[in-house]
């Protein structure tokens, strides 16, 4: 199985895109999508691991399925998850309030 920053490395090259023009599309600096891809960092060494809102903007600009990113969700500070998840809803709650309501209709019923 590849690895998210493999799938991503593939995506930009099937969409012809070079780094600085992916990286423009996504609203991330073209450093940080290199590191994403080769999944650490080449100045320290160390493994990256992308912000949920960073993997969100990268699958919405390579139409990427958001399950795709399951492996790296696992490795995300929970906390982190969580503050996302609810800038999220607030988000959809002021641009969407149908889908937002759908949305905690969903949670509700899961719970």
């Amino acid at each position: 199985m590849k690895s998210f920053g493999e799938r991503i490395f593939e995506a930009r090259m099937k969409k012809g895109w070079s780094l600085r023009e992916a990286s423009a599309r996504i609203g991330i600096s073209h450093t940080y999508l290199s590191s994403i891809e080769k999944e650490y960092d080449p100045r320290t060494g160390n493994p990256v691991t992308p912000s949920p809102d960073s993997l969100l903007k990268i699958c919405n600009a390579y139409n990427l399925p958001y399950r795709d990113t399951e492996q790296i969700f696992k490795s995300v500070n929970e906390g982190d998850l969580v503050k996302f998840m609810i800038h999220q809803l607030r988000i959809l709650r002021k641009t969407d309030r149908k889908a937002y309501k759908t949305v905690l209709a969903e949670a509700e019923k899961d719970g």
